[in-house]
């Protein structure tokens, strides 16, 4: 059997253009020549075009293709069990997607009748989850149901237009009123991240660097900023119920001279979270060089070397247990953290206990 181009494309269910393509390629081309000169596919190139469409099924990209056909060195099975892999890694892909889907969905029915660009805004704001985070923090960003989910994303608007509505009536963040904001602020990051320090830490920095989440949710830099200062005098509010004047001084210092401190608590809460999580003994070198690192961090947020500060704001914490908000903190952390502190304080200089 001799077909001519236009036969074999008709045949094949293929256009004569992607013949012509496999032939430039040279994936496929006509191995019989007439006496006149006339290039003609043969019994051999139907077989071998068969074969073509039958890998293609199987999700295999051209040049995949041509390595298969024309590599005698190949292995079939080290072949088939890439493509295997491949197609699972696409089907996982299309189930996330689908579930992305379903998502905005529910989003617009809790909603009613949204207008073009909410739906987009949402599954705009869903691709960049996807691209900063994992599947389980994703997750987690949705526990423990759709409709509560749904319920917290509405909080956070909410509460991000009157922080909004604060800067722009130029509100300081030591006010009374920028103060409620911030706990209220504290609170939903931990309600929404499922009190996970390393997913807070991931969605500040998505904020941070993503023009576009910044557009769609209304979080900038200058919101950050302004927040992380009402959250900072939230905090001294309490401590000057405990503290005397000059104490409170030098904590008000330490704790407004930078925002290095505020960025490293949460780092250094998540890697304590993931030590605990994977059962490693607080008396391992690993923990070790955490709880020393925290008390570090503690005598720049608060005390320095001043034995008596020290001690006034270990009392204030004990007494304001708000102080202690933060995300991933919670009384099996606490205590995990103490019990390292303990077996570093044998080893070496006293190391402080708190947060």
């Amino acid at each position: 059997m001799q077909l001519k181009i236009g036969e074999l494309a008709k045949r094949a269910g293929l256009s004569v253009r992607a013949l012509h393509h496999y032939d430039a390629i040279q994936l496929l081309s006509p191995s019989v020549r007439t006496p006149a000169g006339a290039r003609l596919y043969g019994q051999a190139d139907l077989v071998r075009l068969h074969r073509i469409q039958s890998l293609k099924q199987m999700g295999y990209a051209l040049p995949q293709i041509h390595q298969a056909l024309n590599d005698v060195h190949l292995e079939p099975v080290d072949l088939l069990l890439r493509q295997a892999k491949a197609l699972e890694a696409q089907a996982e892909q299309a189930h996330a997607l689908a579930q992305r889907l379903k998502q905005v969905a529910n989003t617009i029915q809790q909603d009613g009748e949204a207008q073009g660009t909410d739906w987009l805004d949402v599954l705009e704001m869903m691709t960049l989850y996807a691209r900063h985070l994992t599947k389980e923090e994703i997750s987690a960003m949705q526990k423990p149901d759709q409709k509560a989910a749904r319920q917290r994303t509405v909080q956070w608007e909410t509460l991000v237009g009157e922080v909004e509505m604060a800067m722009h009536q130029a509100i300081a963040p030591n006010s009374p009123h920028a103060q409620a904001l911030a706990w209220r602020w504290v609170r939903l990051v931990i309600a929404m991240t499922d009190n996970d320090a390393a997913l807070a830490g991931k969605l500040k920095s998505l904020q941070e660097h993503e023009a576009r989440a910044q557009e769609i949710l209304g979080i900038d830099t200058a919101m950050l900023q302004w927040i992380g200062l009402a959250i900072a005098h939230a905090r001294l509010a309490l401590f000057a119920k405990h503290l005397s004047a000059r104490q409170w001084a030098e904590v008000r210092r330490r704790q407004l001279a930078t925002s290095a401190h505020m960025d490293a608590w949460p780092s250094l809460v998540a890697q304590v979270r993931a030590q605990l999580a994977a059962g490693v003994s607080c008396e391992a070198e690993p923990m070790q060089r955490l709880a020393r690192r925290w008390n570090q961090l503690f005598q720049e947020s608060y005390c320095g070397q001043d034995a008596a500060l020290e001690a006034s704001v270990r009392q204030a914490f004990a007494a304001e247990l708000d102080l202690s908000l933060g995300v991933g903190v919670d009384q099996a952390l606490m205590d995990y953290i103490h019990a390292a502190i303990r077996v570093a304080g044998k080893k070496d200089q006293p190391v402080k206990d708190i947060q």
